[in-house]
């Protein structure tokens, strides 16, 4: 079906993009033959928009794709009647969401006070932004910024709402959502970088980040550990 005859409010709701639609179809191409990977596809887009129908309008928003290629990754495995590890697919969906990590790296090593310092600035950037938007769109992302940590050249933020771990909760599908949230860590790994991150939305009161240079001290004190769910967090070694 294509995107435009989809069954959806526009008004209140976006398309996914199609970096979303090329990773699910190659999902789906991946474990099934071509003729059952299109009436799959047509299936998930369906269910795409059925799970839009009770979702808050977020159309809106700068960032879209943030909000609405996850719900595509959430119908997809809402849909397939074979339900694969979902860590085999972890890259998969890294590459859909985040896959301009692995260029930018070659630019900016976090481990440079520089580079630490104009990261540091896009967060604060993305955190106004997200202020703005709390006001039209209340059940967006609230992100509250800290000041830059000079002294461990550490990047600090976190979200105290996130809309993909508000969809997981309402379907009960919050086994699937760490496979999104681990990207981030997948992210910062692409800058030279350790994200820190004791929790998320889903399993506790915020989603904390504390980012700083892999060669940083800081770093050594954490290993990532795998939750039952999936979930990756950092935890004190």
């Amino acid at each position: 079906m294509r995107e435009k005859d989809l069954p959806f409010d526009r008004s209140k709701h976006a398309i996914y993009t199609k970096k979303a639609k090329k990773c699910v179809q190659t999902l789906l191409r991946r474990y099934y033959d071509e003729p059952t990977a299109q009436k799959l596809w047509e299936k998930i887009q369906l269910q795409y928009c059925a799970f839009l129908e009770g979702e808050p309008a977020l159309g809106g928003v700068k960032m879209t794709a943030s909000i609405y290629d996850p719900i595509l990754i959430f119908a997809w495995y809402a849909v397939i009647p074979d339900k694969p590890p979902l860590a085999d697919v972890q890259q998969d969906v890294f590459n859909c969401f985040m896959g301009g990590f692995e260029a930018l790296g070659k630019l900016f090593n976090l481990n440079r006070g520089l580079d630490n310092r104009i990261a540091n600035l896009a967060f604060k950037k993305a955190a106004d932004q997200r202020v703005k938007e709390i006001g039209p769109f209340p059940a967006s992302f609230r992100m509250q910024g800290y000041t830059y940590d000079r002294a461990n050249c550490a990047v600090r933020y976190c979200f105290t709402q996130c809309p993909n771990a508000e969809f997981a909760k309402r379907h009960h599908m919050e086994d699937v959502l760490p496979v999104m949230c681990n990207c981030d860590h997948m992210a910062m790994q692409k800058l030279h970088a350790t994200l820190i991150r004791e929790g998320t939305c889903c399993t506790s009161e915020r989603c904390d980040y504390c980012i700083v240079g892999d060669r940083n001290p800081i770093a050594a004190q954490y290993e990532l550990a795998t939750l039952d769910n999936g979930l990756w967090v950092s935890v004190k070694k």
